[in-house]
């Protein structure tokens, strides 16, 4: 009895410490459709538990925009961001701090930088907890928008 009280109590404890280190990472993805093709991020959600993002990057520093897996850019038709290309493929998505308020999109595959996008970088008066990744319809485009607490960060794309 006493093998099976003490078994009962180191569970209740395990469960109540180690949660959230032993829990799968809340996943995002955002999809949208351009005329006959789909575009999609998927991304890990952390939240952001009274961090303050702006002293977490620093310039120079490269954010993977999520946690655990790396945030990746699935599209089956080619993207044109501003003037930069970028063929129908899987990439890997980071933000880069150039400097105080100046952000770039950068989209890699194999490790090299395919596109260097500039971001458009503002506080958002409504925070989100999550890092949350929005695809929205713009005009004949889309809308990349990236938020997380008030840092909210954005690029249009279009079907080249």
């Amino acid at each position: 009895m006493k093998k099976l009280f003490f078994g009962v109590l180191l569970l209740v404890v395990l469960c109540s410490v180690l949660p959230s280190s032993l829990q799968a990472q809340d996943r995002g993805e955002a999809t949208l459709t351009l005329g006959t093709g789909k575009v999609s991020v998927d991304y890990g959600r952390p939240s952001l538990q009274g961090r303050d993002i702006y002293s977490l990057i620093k310039p120079g520093d490269e954010w993977r925009m999520g946690s655990n897996a790396p945030t990746t850019l699935t599209t089956d038709i080619d993207l044109k961001f501003g003037d930069k290309m970028v063929k129908k493929g899987k990439y890997v998505l980071r933000a880069k701090l150039v400097e105080k308020g100046k952000w770039v999109l950068l989209i890699k595959q194999d490790d090299t930088v395919v596109a260097e996008v500039p971001l458009v970088y503002s506080q958002s008066s409504s925070p989100e907890e999550q890092v949350t990744i929005k695809l929205e319809k713009q005009g004949d485009g889309g809308k990349f928008l990236l938020q997380w607490g008030t840092f909210t960060a954005s690029t249009n794309f279009k079907k080249a």
